[in-house]
């Protein structure tokens, strides 16, 4: 391993501020292609509809598992996207850890009167 350069192939030159001959001209900006399909929506703004009664606890979890899903829409055929919403879906069933943090995250929820 080589710290100091030695052993390590020299770098090509480049123009002033640059490295090598990577990247684009000098002064380009960085961009981003803005994503497809809706924007995720806003966890805080989630919980806010939960807590006024416009959301149940299950339409605000079926939300969170759209915007966790919504990546993949598009880079993965149908049925892959359904996998991992299945799988998504089981592990909030069954694993204690992720019905806690539902739980806690949606506490202040109104509590639906038809279960109990």
């Amino acid at each position: 391993m080589s710290i100091d350069g030695i052993g390590r192939p020299p770098i090509p030159k480049g123009e002033i501020g640059s490295v090598g001959k990577a990247g684009g001209p000098a002064g380009e900006a960085f961009k981003l292609d803005a994503p497809a399909g809706p924007a995720p929506q806003d966890g805080s703004e989630l919980l806010s509809r939960l807590e006024r009664g416009e959301l149940t606890v299950e339409g605000y979890v079926q939300a969170r598992v759209d915007d966790a899903v919504r990546p993949f829409e598009g880079r993965l055929s149908g049925e892959q996207v359904q996998l991992i919403r299945e799988a998504l879906a089981q592990q909030l069933e069954t694993d204690p850890v992720v019905v806690e943090l539902v739980k806690r995250a949606t506490a202040g929820a109104p509590k639906d009167e038809g279960s109990g």
